[in-house]
């Protein structure tokens, strides 16, 4: 077992994480801020590393209310993906001005994470919209309950269940005959195996009980339909936040 100072994805050498944020910013790298176990997200784009100042300058959301919990949050979690590889670090965000623009800013990271996976970039769901997953299970009152997607991956996914249907279930628990659904889109069957069980903290104060899924024997054909989603989210939100939607 590796100590946190032996992790072997870490990378604490300062040249090395230049060149790692260097690339994630020439390629517009598409990022994640949140806090951990708080209903507090945004998707952001690096805008510029300031050597002098050693911060980075980092795109806020349009919404004041997520702004303000943002950078009010001891410490917001930076995630993206480069080259398939999970770029991860965190630090406390403060008020900034890019181009005349309000923005967040940074310091610039002592060490970061760099993790191989199969997934690929995590992406919220809008709660405006109607991404679902019908759940197949006899435990369930009426053997299938429909739930709201919070996030999802090619990986896998995090469905919300302010009942919790799903609570007793043990992880490990492979679930089959389940249906994706997507706005727009054809259903994807799918089978999920349950990976951990978490209490989500909402802005109104309360728990959100929260279950998170890993696809289990996902054919091929139905992986590129659920990539093929994910991605149309991505550019939805690379529209907004570059401004030309």
């Amino acid at each position: 077992m590796f100590t946190d100072e032996e992790d072997p994805h870490e990378a604490f050498q300062p040249l090395e994480i230049q060149a790692i944020l260097n690339k994630m910013l020439s390629n517009r790298v598409l990022v994640r801020l949140d806090v951990p176990h708080h209903a507090v997200s945004i998707i952001s784009t690096l805008l510029d590393i300031e050597k002098k100042t050693g911060r980075i300058v980092l795109d806020n959301a349009s919404d004041e209310t997520l702004n303000h919990r943002l950078l009010h949050a001891p410490a917001v979690r930076l995630q993206g993906m480069l080259d398939r590889v999970l770029i991860e670090f965190t630090g406390p965000l403060e008020q900034a001005v890019h181009a005349g623009r309000p923005a967040f800013s940074m310091p610039l990271p002592q060490r970061l994470r760099r993790v191989q996976r199969r997934e690929f970039f995590r992406i919220v769901i809008p709660p405006s919209s109607t991404a679902a997953c019908v759940v197949h299970d006899e435990s369930l009152p009426t053997r299938q309950a429909r739930f709201r997607m919070l996030d999802l991956s090619a990986g896998g996914v995090r469905l919300a269940d302010p009942d919790q249907h799903l609570s007793q279930r043990q992880i490990g628990t492979i679930l089959d005959r389940c249906m994706l659904e997507f706005p727009a889109s054809s259903p994807v069957e799918i089978s999920l195996r349950l990976l951990r069980h978490s209490q989500l903290l909402q802005e109104n104060g309360k728990t959100l009980h929260t279950s998170a899924f890993q696809f289990f024997n996902l054919p091929g054909n139905r992986q590129i339909a659920i990539q093929q989603y994910v991605s149309s989210l991505e550019r939805a939100a690379l529209a907004r936040r570059w401004g030309i939607d």
